[in-house]
């Protein structure tokens, strides 16, 4: 069954400043991390700076050393929130850090409650926005999370992050339902950051994306448009001693629309040179891979691909699994990811279908192969025809399934084809070893009749007075002939 490449549902700068959502910036007049305080802290006392820089500089230690612990976060957290209280708005980056802390920490909830907190008391803070908006957007959020980058966006004009993340998001939903107002909403917030600030890459990254969005959904011509963005961004990060893996990424996307495979499996490995858990680049080469049938290489790509928590949702990658699994002759774990991709997505029919191929192709021939009895065990096959059937019914109407569908329908045929031979074989068998019983029975009385006839011929010789005599009387001996007169015969006559 043929799979879509998987692609990147949205292509975010999770970011505190300039893409970083975990990044705390160390210097409360808007250097370091980028972030833009429209209070202005450059007015804050050098008192404020002094022991803001006390605490991130506390945060940096603990960090390097690895021992950012739930205690320690709690203790670093508290410490920016109290430079907060002490100085006000001047010093709203200390909250922010508060709050970007227990991201760094794991703790979403506690962040999102100091965002909240933050963007009620400093209504211009666009960072905190922002970060709400990628939470939410985590949450598959993204009405939510779409409203809060605006937000961010509308509170600072020069922002970047947060426009990048709202075109990001803007893409995503014109991606999933194509509509042009979204198409140049997203085209003209990419342009705004291009236009002051000429390298930036999330830009070129997101507009990359948008163009090819658009060139395989609408108008093949952007296909060229986003060849361009990718060609100058390469140029461009490369002079800046930059590389972006989703660049080329979208590089080995065009290629594939080419359907030159070979370049493009070239450009999805550069991809993950360059950042080995690239989700879409892992996703792209493990689809590649399994039209090679490598499926060892796109089990490992699918692995690392599922280490993204986006990807939990994604029925793409199941269903990719568990075609590698069942390449590899895994067929339990091959039928726990197409179950997973049935528990995902139940209304996608395309892992019954799968399932179908698992027992008709493998599964059953395999339990044949293992029958030490003889006796044909049809439960993997009636499974197979359960889940074609299945199949057939939820993908009518479906124009997209309708050859997998046909497909299903003669696979059906088959195996009901494949049970009447089985039994007419057996009657066959039935039959065949009837008349070879009924041969030996035969040949065996024939045995019999012969061995008794000569029997009975041995007999006959050797009955009714014609047995040997016994060898001290032997038969038919002559009978002595007469003697002559004896020589006193005479004179045995009286004397006259």
């Amino acid at each position: 069954m043929k799979f879509a490449l998987t692609m990147l549902a949205v292509a975010l700068s999770l970011g505190a400043g300039c893409g970083d959502k975990k990044k705390k910036t160390n210097d409360p007049g808007g250097g370091g991390g980028g972030v833009h305080n429209p209070s202005d802290p450059s007015t804050a006392p050098a008192q404020a700076k002094a022991e803001f820089a006390e605490v991130a500089k506390r945060y940096e230690a603990a960090k390097k050393n690895g021992s950012l612990s739930k205690g320690t976060c709690e203790d670093l957290s508290k410490a920016f929130e109290a430079v907060y209280k002490q100085y006000g708005a001047a010093m709203a980056v200390a909250k922010f850090n508060a709050g970007a802390v227990w991201e760094e920490c794991g703790d979403v909830e506690r962040a999102e409650k100091i965002y909240q907190d933050l963007v009620s008391e400093v209504p211009k803070y666009d960072l905190a926005y922002n970060n709400l908006g990628v939470i939410y957007w985590n949450r598959k959020q993204e009405g939510r999370a779409l409203d809060f980058f605006k937000k961010a966006v509308d509170a600072n004009a020069t922002t970047r992050a947060p426009r990048n993340n709202l075109a990001a998001a803007l893409r995503d939903k014109y991606a999933n339902n194509p509509q042009q107002s979204d198409f140049e909403a997203a085209e003209k917030q990419l342009q705004t950051v291009l236009a002051v600030d000429s390298g930036n890459r999330l830009a070129y990254e997101n507009l990359a994306r948008l163009y090819y969005d658009r060139g395989r959904l609408k108008d093949k011509s952007y296909l060229l448009l986003a060849d361009l963005v990718v060609t100058q961004a390469i140029r461009v990060l490369s002079d800046a001693k930059q590389e972006s893996a989703d660049i080329y990424n979208i590089k080995g996307l065009l290629f594939m629309e080419d359907d030159n495979q070979v370049e493009a499996l070239r450009a999805f490995k550069r991809a993950v040179e360059i950042k080995k858990n690239h989700t879409d680049a892992n996703m792209n080469i493990a689809m590649i891979a399994i039209r090679f049938r490598d499926y060892k290489s796109a089990e490992e790509s699918i692995g690392i691909a599922l280490k993204d928590g986006r990807q939990k949702k994604n029925v793409e990658a199941y269903l990719g699994l568990g075609v590698a699994l069942r390449g590899q002759r895994k067929y339990g774990d091959a039928e726990s990811a197409f179950k997973k991709a049935l528990d995902v997505k139940s209304s996608d029919p395309r892992a019954l279908y799968n399932l179908g191929i698992l027992y008709h192709e493998h599964i059953g021939p395999e339990t044949e192969r293992k029958n030490d009895t003889g006796n044909f065990d049809k439960k993997p096959y009636e499974k197979a025809k359960d889940y074609f059937d299945k199949f057939v019914s939820q993908s009518s109407g479906k124009k997209e399934l309708e050859k997998y569908a046909a497909d299903a329908k003669n696979r059906i045929a088959n195996i009901n084809d494949y049970f009447k031979n089985i039994e007419e074989m057996k009657k066959l068998e039935a039959e065949a070893k009837k008349l070879e019983e009924q041969a030996k029975k035969a040949e065996e009385e024939e045995k019999n009749r012969l061995l008794k006839m000569e029997e009975d011929l041995r007999k006959q010789q050797g009955g009714g007075g014609d047995a040997a005599p016994p060898a001290d009387k032997p038969a038919d001996k002559p009978a002595d002939k007469p003697a002559d007169k004896p020589a006193d015969k005479a004179a045995a006559k009286p004397s006259k």
